[in-house]
């Protein structure tokens, strides 16, 4: 099966017109985009994606601007979607008004870091009715009876978090968490698993395929992006990079 790489940049970072803009100028390098629509207080972010969301949201962003140009980019591209975002913001929005909106625009599925498999039910729920898929996750402390039940709930890929802790870039990929990832293909887990949180380099990507179905980039690519620079610049870079990672995958 052919491995895939999926990335996460962040809605309105350095400005609401060029994060989409990148998001379309990389579409045909990536198996799918993760959309971060900022949050206040992103737990599950490291200091990178955080300096993101706070950059994006002193510059006054707004939900209503992020769907419509997520409405906008889906119209021109087929590569999957997915909105990555804290369930305050969900839950403020409404969770069936938010997942019908998300739909509406395009998105494949939605990534709530912050929601338990226990209090999933009404976001699953809404995924179901829309058609949207309710990503979840699992990480090395998860035990075989709960990474099952998360398979069982999840109506997507599972998304699996190789550290305990937050995002960010790392040097080597957790060897514990690959051989989570083995055991979890063992005992019969057939959702796709793709691996998070500190993939950033050909190497890293490399080592994470080796088991896993595909790699999710955030931090690394986020690192790329200079205020200071052109959107033309800045996208040249970020295609650069994306070109580098997916050396891991051949």
């Amino acid at each position: 099966m052919e491995k895939k790489l999926l990335i996460y940049l962040t809605a309105g970072y350095p400005e609401l017109a060029d994060s989409f803009y990148f998001m379309e100028g990389v579409s045909d390098l990536v198996d799918g985009i993760e959309i971060g629509i900022p949050f206040s207080d992103p737990l599950a972010d490291g200091p990178t994606i955080q300096m993101a969301s706070s950059y994006a949201l002193s510059r006054g962003i707004r939900l209503q601007d992020v769907f419509a140009r997520t409405s906008e980019l889906s119209s021109k591209i087929d590569t999957p979607l997915y909105y990555m975002t804290y369930y305050n913001l969900v839950f403020h929005k409404g969770v069936d008004s938010f997942i019908k909106k998300a739909k509406k625009a395009g998105i494949s599925g939605v990534i709530v870091p912050d929601v338990p498999l226990e209090e999933s039910g009404e976001l699953i729920k809404s995924g179901r009715k829309w058609g949207l898929d309710v990503i979840m996750f699992v990480t090395p402390v998860t035990s075989m009876e709960r990474a099952r039940a998360l398979a069982n709930a999840s109506t997507g890929f599972l998304y699996y978090v190789s550290v305990t802790g937050v995002t960010g870039e790392r040097s080597s990929v957790n060897r514990e968490a690959l051989s989570h990832i083995r055991r979890l293909k063992r005992v019969g887990i057939e959702k796709d698993i793709y691996l998070g949180f500190g993939i950033s380099s050909p190497d890293n990507v490399r080592s994470a395929v080796s088991v896993a179905d595909g790699v999710i980039v955030g931090s690394a690519l986020i690192k790329e992006i200079d205020p200071g620079k052109s959107k033309e610049e800045n996208l040249k870079k970020l295609r650069r990079k994306i070109k580098w990672l997916r050396q891991g995958l051949s």
